[in-house]
């Protein structure tokens, strides 16, 4: 039963404006189901006056409702809003003309007008819950052209872009690409994702700081931030911004961070650890310890990324031996060598503004392939051939213990700043040694289970750094942030490089820079609690080489707790052998969305994630 007041449907009729169009398409939607069903929609009318802090909020605070069929948001950027009034006569029309968004519940059966203001009363609880922070501010965001170097990838090819472009787009910022010539964002047709495309070597290499200062001189209009999401970028980028005199993290900081020799130095001043260059240097430096290594050891090139090079070795052959394929994979490189930590991993992202941690949250890392031989309760013929260190899955929230986690927090917030990091988004990996915690291979499969009691005193659990990247997690967790806890780190990166560092100066920037803090505050709101819907991010690296056939996804089913996936092989994509390469390349992954929260959402995605890492079968020859 589809129903509208005539005068209210004659108004409508009238209007050509984005909520007729949303109110029109629902009643026809409504109207071709052919049975009994009502179409139910909220209206979100402004109650206060000023600018929305992106032009798609509602619709973003909303991706994991279960009562919405569709959600919209019907502001500009930039657009002023006044606070609705309209008593009387008028109203209907006044309401859906000044509404700045909608959801349309999802069909409801029968004509039963009090089971409509039933789901309708849920869905106010709902909208209060989940909009309840301060997302209208008295002055917009400036008009901003942001330069971001390293476009990257094709977005058919892979979703690590479209974050970026869509959190530019919401925020009003004029999105300026600097990447090689003939990248796919160069193309006329890809001018509606950014405002300008500069072409540039991108070669990394002494000289790329000043070819991105060359870049950015040839643009078509002032550029007001250069910012990138990519490591083999970040120094590069910052050093260009430096002479640029923009706003920046300061160079040799991220410079520390990409050499893990010099990150140990400064926040495990204490710790044994040993760079070489390769098998030769390394007998020389054995003779001249005054002690053999305690194995095992982990070895891994100081300025790799994404696990590559990444070994563990456990006696003096398979280090050598360790030693020497990484050699013959990375050429010229520096290896570091520091004793394996043990205990639960984690992922800790922390947001820092002008040196203050605003937000951060941690997800526990379940073992990679490299790892399971030492997992209790594995049987042999369940243990992985490969020894890698690629992710295999991730869960958030955490299930560590609080204590321990206020102890990740406290002691990575310190590294950063030692570190001299204080205005961005940080990705840290670390490992909790001495946890309460520990992974074993239960009933149900691989968990986090309370760690056995020990005799005599059992130390105090401790924070054993892994890798400090001065940039956002990677697109997968990112996206997998926002759906947990509402948190978009594209959108918050983008505004953190118009933001200045203390003791920065930037002569040509407006002062404008209240504002922008302003949004990012109001963009760090998480959802709350009772909306904060765990995720687990199941990984599917490859196996061996090959050239990849085709894949098939899980069933329908199973993808139904899958809001976004991605396969990244394509029919005819060779795969180098990984034990070979030391490199282990992700074939796809997939986000498993919790339907419920707290510990039975943990249970419900880690249970359905490995079902889908079951299910999900691809062929290679």
């Amino acid at each position: 039963m589809q129903t509208l007041d005539p005068s209210l449907e004659q108004s409508l009729a009238d209007d050509h404006s984005v909520q007729y169009a949303f109110v029109q398409a629902a009643i026809k939607e409504g109207l071709d189901r052919h049975d009994p069903s009502m179409t139910v929609m909220k209206l979100l009318l402004p109650v206060v006056e000023g600018y929305v802090v992106r032009n798609d909020i509602i619709e973003r605070r909303f991706l994991t409702t279960n009562l919405a069929e569709k959600v919209a948001d019907f502001t500009s950027t930039r657009q002023h809003i006044r606070v609705f009034d309209c008593p009387g006569e008028g109203f209907p029309r006044r309401a859906f003309s000044d509404a700045i968004g909608a959801i349309l519940l999802k069909p409801l059966p029968g004509t039963n007008r009090q089971l409509a203001v039933s789901a309708l009363d849920l869905l106010e609880a709902e909208t209060t819950a989940r909009l309840s922070f301060p997302w209208v501010t008295e002055t917009p965001l400036p008009r901003k052209r942001v330069a971001v170097v390293d476009g990257r990838p094709d977005l058919d090819a892979s979703a690590a872009g479209v974050g970026i472009y869509r959190a530019a787009k919401a925020l009003g910022i004029d999105l300026v690409i600097i990447d090689q010539d003939g990248h796919w964002a160069q193309s006329p047709s890809m001018s509606h994702l950014r405002e300008e495309f500069i072409a540039c070597d991108m070669t990394v290499d002494e000289g790329l700081p000043d070819r991105i200062v060359q870049a950015v001189g040839q643009s078509e209009a002032p550029i007001d931030a250069l910012t990138t999401f990519i490591d083999t970028r970040l120094v590069e980028t910052a050093k260009a911004a430096e002479k640029l005199g923009l706003y920046t993290t300061p160079s040799d900081a991220l410079q520390l961070c990409r050499d893990k020799q010099q990150t140990r130095k400064i926040t495990s001043p204490n710790m044994n650890f040993l760079t070489t260059t390769g098998t030769a240097h390394l007998e020389h430096q054995l003779q001249d310890l005054k002690s053999r290594p305690q194995y095992p050891l982990i070895i891994k090139p100081t300025q790799g990324c994404l696990s590559e090079g990444v070994l563990k070795v456990g006696s003096d052959a398979e280090l050598h031996d360790a030693l020497r394929q990484n050699e013959e994979k990375f050429p010229g490189a520096t290896f570091l060598m520091e004793p394996y930590a043990s205990g639960p991993e984690i992922d800790a992202n922390f947001i820092l503004l002008a040196g203050q941690l605003i937000w951060n949250e941690a997800n526990d890392d379940f073992p990679s392939a490299a790892e399971y031989p030492s997992i209790k309760g594995v049987q042999a013929n369940d243990l992985p051939s490969s020894k890698s260190f690629a992710e295999m899955a991730t869960i958030m929230p955490s299930k560590l213990p609080e204590s321990e986690l206020s102890l990740v927090e406290s002691t990575l917030v310190d590294t950063l700043r030692k570190l001299g990091l204080e205005n961005g988004i940080f990705h840290l990996e670390a490992r909790i040694q001495d946890s309460r915690m520990e992974y074993a291979e239960t009933n149900n499969g691989l968990e986090l289970v309370d760690a056995p009691p020990q005799k005599g005193q059992r130390p105090n659990p401790s924070v054993f750094l892994v890798e400090v990247n001065a940039r956002p997690p990677g697109h997968q967790e990112t996206y997998a942030v926002e759906y947990t806890y509402g948190i978009d780190y594209f959108a918050v990166h983008m505004l953190m490089a118009l933001t200045p560092v203390r003791g920065s100066a930037a002569p040509h920037h407006p002062n404008n820079n209240s504002i922008v803090q302003e949004i990012i505050h109001a963009l760090n709101q998480p959802l709350p609690p009772p909306y904060q819907y765990p995720m687990n991010i199941v990984f599917i690296p490859a196996e061996r080489g090959g050239t990849f056939v085709t894949a098939k996804l899980p069933p329908t089913s199973l993808m139904a707790y899958i809001p976004h996936h991605k396969v990244f092989m394509r029919k005819g994509d060779v795969i180098k052998d990984p034990e070979v390469e030391g490199k282990w390349p992700f074939v796809a992954y997939f986000l498993v969305l919790g339907k419920m929260t707290g510990a039975e959402g943990r249970e419900q995605v880690r249970v359905i994630g490995e079902l889908v890492r079951e299910s999900f079968i691809y062929e290679l020859e």
